[in-house]
């Protein structure tokens, strides 16, 4: 799958990261944050294939959680840590509706499908279709 342009920014700013370009890096997700009010650290981890429609608008991800391969994440979702624990792991395939939560140091599993906000607090097996508030488990493979 082809990455656009906005995933191409993103790794742009993780490489001058990586590289310890800190502020060059911190500079330009500054601006992102100010052209499309997301926030997406340069320290977060972001597989390959992994799409953000709407151009991440308003979306937020804790500096160190971690998505995985070919993902698609909404507008307005939430990755982030929950009373001093860790950021959620998401998994490879997952498809995360608009305005979904996700808080505290969780799992999700692969292949899941987390519905438009929902509000997920729990570990998610693979194979599985979350909806509502909070998250349960509406159909699992």
């Amino acid at each position: 799958m082809k990455e656009g342009i906005f995933l191409k920014y993103i790794r742009l700013y993780q490489v001058c990261w990586n590289k310890q370009f800190r502020l060059l890096a911190k500079l330009l997700a500054f601006l992102y944050r100010v052209l499309f009010s997301c926030d997406i650290p340069p320290s977060c981890e972001i597989g390959r294939g992994t799409s953000f429609p709407h151009y991440a608008l308003g979306v937020t991800v804790h500096p160190r959680c971690s998505i995985g391969e070919n993902c698609k994440v909404y507008q307005h979702v939430t990755l982030g840590s929950r009373n001093g624990m860790g950021p959620p792991i998401i998994g490879d395939n997952v498809l995360i509706g608009s305005g979904a939560i996700i808080l505290g140091d969780i799992k999700i599993g692969n292949n899941v499908s987390i519905g438009s906000n929902s509000l997920v607090i729990n570990d998610i097996p693979s194979n599985s279709t979350v909806v509502g508030v909070p998250g349960r488990i509406l159909y699992k493979d």
